[in-house]
């Protein structure tokens, strides 16, 4: 009686180790392709000092800006040694304008359309002024002009076309949204990686780092800044 013998073929496992090896080959390519996104497609801003470092000459004033918290508007102060104090949040105001002996003006929308006034010091809601004839879309809000040219960044004030800043920076940096100190002769000014910059009106001397990592969306509005006069017509 003749028995025959199957054999058994083993399992190929070559399939599923090659699943492996192709598994981790992607892996370290995207490992690799997010390291070099980092390194080099970041927007790297350029290098300044800061107020702290090179504290003089000094701001002539204080500064203060609002920002977004929650969905209510918060208003923040800087003071020339560069210490920041809330003045007050979960505000309805949206944007302040001006800064004068009255207190901080505050555009709010609703219920109606006012202009409130803060204590600076307090935060406390101290007035308000009717909204009639403050043209808000028509207010003055940034004073630069800036470019970005071959991997050349300048910024210039709006008005006289003088050169604040010249610099070689990513073309991703940005400067936006600054105003000039009431005595004319310094600029505040924030760029796109949340910092606020100082710098003289006359161009002399490059930025310096005023206040860092800060989140906003209005130009910084200095104090004895007043409101401008309501429109007669």
């Amino acid at each position: 009686m003749t028995t025959s013998t199957q054999q058994v073929a083993a399992p190929d496992t070559g399939a599923p180790r090659r699943s492996i090896l192709a598994l981790v080959a992607a892996a370290v390519i995207i490992a690799v392709a997010v390291a070099l996104v980092l390194v080099f497609g970041v927007a790297r801003p350029p290098q300044l000092p800061t107020l702290a470092e090179q504290p003089d000459p000094a701001p002539p004033a204080s500064v203060t800006w609002s920002r977004w918290q929650e969905g209510f508007a918060c208003v923040d102060t800087l003071a020339p040694d560069g210490t920041v104090t809330e003045v007050a949040c979960d505000l309805s105001g949206d944007e302040v304008l001006a800064w004068d002996d009255e207190g901080i003006a505050l555009w709010v929308w609703e219920p109606r359309e006012r202009i409130e006034l803060l204590d600076p010091a307090t935060g406390e809601v101290t007035g308000t002024r009717p909204a009639n004839g403050h043209r808000l879309d028509e207010r003055h809000t940034d004073d630069l002009r800036v470019r970005h040219v071959d991997g050349t960044l300048t910024v210039r004030l709006a008005d006289s076309g003088a050169l604040l800043w010249e610099v070689e920076a990513h073309e991703n940096y940005r400067v936006h949204q600054g105003s000039i100190s009431p005595d004319g002769q310094w600029v505040a000014m924030f760029d796109s990686a949340g910092r606020l910059l100082l710098v003289p009106a006359d161009g002399a001397t490059q930025p310096r780092v005023w206040h860092d990592a800060e989140q906003q969306w209005q130009a910084p509005v200095w104090e004895g800044t007043p409101l401008p006069a309501a429109d007669s017509g």
